[in-house]
Formats: C-alpha cells, structure tokens, sequence
C-alpha cells in the first residue's frame, strides 16, 4: 500500500513541481541592500537625472525649432517671390498686348494723317490755282509788300538823279504852289530849301500823283469808274459778304489787264495819256522822261494787281499837320518818335484781313516837335 502512489498524491506532486518552476529565485542580502540604500541616498541624483533629461528635450526642441524657423521663413519668401514673378509675367504680358495695339492704332493714325495731308496739299493747290485764274497776277499780298518797296526805292533814286539839275530858288518857288495847304510848313523848313529837302518835297510830289493809280476803286482806261465806285458802296452797305465787290473789282481789273495791249483801245490809250502828263514835267531831259515813263507803267501795272487781289490793299490817308506820328505805320525822315505829322512823303500801305487792318507797308513822314511848332506859332 505504501509502495504504491494513489492518483491524488501523484497529481498534487506534479502541480507543486510545476509551481516551483515558475517561483523567482531570492537574490543575495548584500546586493539587494546595497541598490536599496544607493536608490534610499541618492534622491536629488534621481531628481538632477529627470531634470537634465527634461531640459535637454526642450532644448533639443528649441534647436530643432530654431533650425525649422529659417526654413520656414525661406520657404515663404520663395513662395511669395514665385507669386510676384507671376503677377509680373501677367502685368509684361498685358503691357505688351497694350503696345502692340497701340503701336497698330498709331501705325494707322499716321496713315490717315498721311493721306489727308496730301489731300489737303491738292486742296490748297488747286485753290491757288483757281485764285491765280481770277487775279489779273500772280502776285499775293507779300510779294504786292516787295513791289512797294521797290516803287519807293525807284522814286527816290530818280529824285536824286534830278536833285543837281534844281535850282534851289526856282525850284523853292515851285514846290511851294503844289500843296496850297502845306505853304506854311514848306516855308518852316527854309528859304530856299536845303537840297535834302528838296529832294524829299520831290519824292512825296512823284508818289502823290502815282498812288492814285495804287486806288482800288480807279480802273484806268474805264469810263464806268464812277458807276462802280456807286455799286461797290451798295455792296458794302446790303451785303455782309465782301465776296460779289470783291469779284466785280477783280473782273474789272482782269478786263484792263487783257485790254492794255490792244494799241486801238481806250484802256491803252488811257495809260499813254497819264504816262504823257506825268513825263511832261521832265521833258526837257529825254533821259529823265524815259525812266518817269517807265516808273508810272510800272505803277500801274502794280495798281491792276492790287486791285485783283482777294484782300484789300489800300494806302492809308495821313491827315498833314493834324495827325500824330505813329510807329506802327509809319517811319520819321529824320528819326523823331513824336510829333505832329508836317509831311507825308509816302502814305503806309494796309492790308485788310477780316475785319482788321494789317500794316503791309510803313509809310514815310516828316514830323515838326512840339516845341518847333510853338515857336513857329509864337513868332
């Protein structure tokens, strides 16, 4: 019975074996005190081992963060950068478009300009044509500005040529009784006349009687001068237009103009008429009467281009001693800026623009001082 093993004896054997297999083995009494009182000593160690591993952390975060934040910072900026560069490219883009149209419309503006100044050019040229067509000339204000001139400086030189043939007393004497209203001042300038002034008196008497041919309202060679004068003034009085005055003077003066040459015609014989009074008063020097021949056609001549002309061009009348001297029209003998006006040796010339009167010509005048002229008067 001993010998042999119940079943309940051999289980319960088997379950304590297997227990102690799982039981942990005790350690040895030196070591277990030792790493007790090393943990029991040495708290603050523990503490300083956290606290280190703590603060290493942060600081490892503060480093890793510090090293993210450039990073960070560049990334934005290359971001921003490559947004700008886009708006950019957008903007050149746009700009470009805008110049491209621009540089088409221009291209195109100045075609058109192009053209029309050439069809303005054909304009204006065939409106100078038609303007030449209905003149007696070719001449313009400008150039009618030029003949004037050239009319004065020819009465001059012939005066000077005829100043060593005058007597001074005789030729006092004469001048004298050609202007009844200037008797007074032509003796305030001395008896006998200085040759200078001599010379002025005769230059004043040639362009007094030549002007006349510069009137536009005398056609010379036409019987009708008095008949158009009456109807040029209804025109200016009912028409507010100068336009039908202005082409009946131009006609007129294209009918003398194209009748002149006709030896039997009443226009030339007219001019020869005026040519042969104006020459008689030198007729003892042949030489003399040749150039006051061809002085006085010239006039003429001039005085159909005036009068065929758009514009009035028209001598001013300068009231002798009454007038003032004035700058703008006129030019002293003597160099005076002042004064009474004694002598109108040749009138100022005037150009009408639109409702103004331009200066074409200055004229030239002799003028008295005020303080002469008191002195005259008190003696």
């Amino acid at each position: 019975m001993n010998e042999l093993e119940t079943p309940e004896k051999s289980k319960n054997k088997t379950v304590g074996r297997i227990s102690r297999l799982f039981q942990k083995k005790p350690k040895k009494k030196s070591m277990a005190s030792s790493v007790s009182s090393m943990s029991l000593s040495d708290p603050a160690l523990s503490k300083q081992n956290t606290y280190q591993s703590s603060s290493s952390i942060t600081s490892s975060q503060q480093s890793i963060a510090m090293l993210e934040g450039p990073k960070r910072t560049t990334s934005l900026e290359a971001r921003s950068n490559h947004h700008s560069d886009t708006e950019l490219d957008s903007q050149k883009q746009m700009y470009q478009t805008d110049v491209t149209k621009l540089s088409e419309h221009l291209a195109k503006t100045q075609s058109k300009i192009k053209q029309r100044t050439h069809d303005m050019d054909i304009l204006k040229n065939n409106y100078k044509l038609h303007l030449r067509s209905v003149r007696s000339s070719d001449d313009d204000p400008k150039s009618i500005a030029v003949k004037l001139l050239e009319l004065k400086k020819s009465i001059h030189v012939l005066a000077c040529e005829l100043l060593p043939h005058a007597e001074p007393q005789l030729t006092t004497e004469k001048l004298s009784t050609l202007w009844l209203n200037l008797g007074d001042s032509i003796d305030q300038l001395g008896r006998p006349l200085p040759p200078e002034r001599i010379q002025m008196l005769t230059e004043k008497f040639m362009m007094d009687v030549l002007v006349q041919n510069l009137n536009i309202n005398i056609f010379p060679g036409l019987a009708c001068n008095p008949e158009f004068l009456e109807l040029s003034n209804w025109f200016d009085q009912y028409d507010t237009s100068p336009f039908y005055s202005t082409r009946l003077r131009q006609e007129l003066s294209m009918l003398v103009v194209n009748n002149k040459s006709n030896a039997n015609s009443d226009i030339e014989q007219t001019w020869k008429k005026c040519v042969d009074q104006s020459s008689a008063a030198v007729a003892a020097a042949n030489e003399y009467g040749k150039k006051l021949r061809k002085l006085v056609e010239d006039t003429i001549c001039l005085g159909s281009a005036i009068k065929g002309q758009e514009e009035c061009i028209t001598a001013v009348d300068v009231r002798e001693g009454v007038q003032q001297f004035d700058s703008s029209l006129m030019e002293d003998e003597d160099g005076q800026t002042s004064g009474t006006i004694a002598f109108c040796i040749s009138p100022p010339f005037v150009v009408k623009l639109s409702n103004r009167y331009e200066p074409l010509v200055k004229g030239r005048v002799l003028c008295f001082p005020s303080t002469t002229k008191s002195k005259v008067k008190n003696t």
